[in-house]
């Protein structure tokens, strides 16, 4: 009989085995059904997920004796304890929305992807030198990361899908500078769904593409560890928060609004969150919106821990956090925005042909235009061509197959590593986008 406990996510440590969640399986990034937990990554991946689990006494570490946590430590308690200097009434404000402002797509995708192309490059290199000036002791200037991100901004205002194409696929670099570009852009996708006007837009991209700036003052010896995490431990990761804040407060560029999403991009609806503990409409609405593109993203890209999720499967499980990691409007109106197979996915067709979406169709979301990489029968295809599955075939009066499912690299034997490589090469892709 196997002896169980549990306990809350707060109390989980290195070496325990976790042989069950408050939550399905199925509804986490988790890959196997019962795991050890052998580094800080993966604890922070299990805390981000769930509120207690249960674990097997007899094959992992046990659970703290009481004595060990009836008081917390006294850097805890000051976390519990401060609040935000930052935030104030204006950043609290409701903003009005307008939904279907920006609906048109004003520059088609084989017109824009060469300025897109430029642009992301040049910010991710941007990011990239502030990020770089920190670690060697220089002060930051985001100036031109400012600049730039105005710049994307209106790129993907004129068509959001050459940008979200381009995150998904030019995977070059660190997972964190990766994940920041990836998470920016997909902000400012949400925002023009939202309608919101390019001086909200431009704080929002910039605020969440520097969210995680301050850990490049947290110690890569920590960042990097795989033992057991003591309070003391969390308590510094955490406070890359109020580092990067500190940081990017001395460039007189930064507007106040990057730095309230700096600071409350870890907050949580339910007040699970972190560096205060804010709840619902305490916190910032970009505040909001920066958390969820964070976890969007990441669990949508592979890691070296826990499940990477197609585009689907990800909203299929952001769905269950509606009303308490996020508000459910915000998770909902995030779902319309995205789509579930946002440009950049793998997609099974119905008639079991396989291709990659280039543009995301919010009228028809099952019907997106494709570039097809198999025929039906799993055959590489010779097509050089884009098909806009909404659109019947010339003189044809039967309709296109419809999307089935997304599907992940390594289901269509692609090295996820070498999948964005595999695909900017080839020539036929070039030429069916850029004519």
């Amino acid at each position: 009989m196997i002896t169980t406990d549990k306990i809350p996510v707060s109390q989980i440590r290195v070496g325990m085995y976790v042989h069950k969640l408050d939550r399905p399986w199925t509804e986490t990034p988790f890959q196997y059904q019962g795991f050890y937990l052998r580094t800080r990554h993966e604890i922070e991946e299990v805390q981000r997920f769930c509120k207690y689990v249960y674990i097997d006494c007899d094959k992992g570490t046990q659970p703290y004796k009481e004595s060990e946590i009836s008081k917390p430590s006294p850097l805890l308690a000051k976390e519990r304890k401060n609040k935000s200097t930052l935030v104030n009434s204006k950043d609290l404000k409701t903003f009005n929305f307008n939904v279907g402002r920006y609906d048109k797509v004003s520059r088609p995708f084989k017109k824009e992807i060469n300025n897109a192309k430029v642009l992301f490059a040049d910010l991710a290199h941007s990011v990239e030198q502030v990020g770089f000036n920190i670690r060697v002791g220089k002060k930051p200037n985001i100036s031109k990361t400012k600049s730039l991100a105005k710049s994307v901004v209106n790129s993907v205002i004129k068509n959001p899908n050459t940008m979200i194409w381009l995150s998904r696929l030019k995977d070059k670099g660190g997972y964190t500078y990766n994940h920041s570009l990836r998470s920016s852009i997909l902000a400012i996708v949400f925002g023009r769904y939202l309608g919101l006007n390019e001086d909200d837009l431009i704080p929002l991209a910039t605020g969440v593409l520097l969210a995680d700036i301050g850990k490049t003052k947290i110690s890569r010896k920590l960042l990097n560890k795989t033992g057991d995490i003591t309070d003391s431990e969390r308590a510094t990761f955490r406070n890359h928060v109020e580092l990067g804040v500190e940081m990017l407060a001395t460039d007189k560029t930064v507007d106040h609004t990057t730095l309230v999403i700096v600071e409350t991009h870890h907050e949580r609806y339910d007040g699970s969150g972190y560096p205060y503990a804010l709840v619902g409409k305490e916190i910032p609405f970009f505040g909001q919106i920066a958390g969820l593109v964070d976890v969007f993203d990441a669990v949508t890209n592979k890691k070296s821990y826990g499940k990477q999720l197609t585009s689907s499967q990800a909203m299929d499980w952001l769905y269950t956090l509606k009303g308490k990691d996020f508000s459910s409007e915000l998770i909902e109106s995030f779902i319309q925005a995205i789509g579930l197979y946002p440009a950049g996915t793998i997609v099974e067709l119905t008639d079991d042909s396989v291709g990659l979406v280039v543009s995301h169709n919010p009228e028809k979301r099952l019907r997106p235009e494709v570039f097809m990489l198999r025929d039906t029968n799993q055959n590489k295809t010779k097509s050089k061509k884009t098909i806009d599955l909404s659109k019947r075939a010339f003189l044809s009066n039967i309709d296109r197959p419809m999307v089935r499912r997304a599907v992940l690299p390594e289901q269509l034997d692609f090295a996820a590593n070498d999948l964005s490589t595999t695909l900017q090469d080839n020539k036929d892709i070039k030429k069916a986008l850029l004519g």
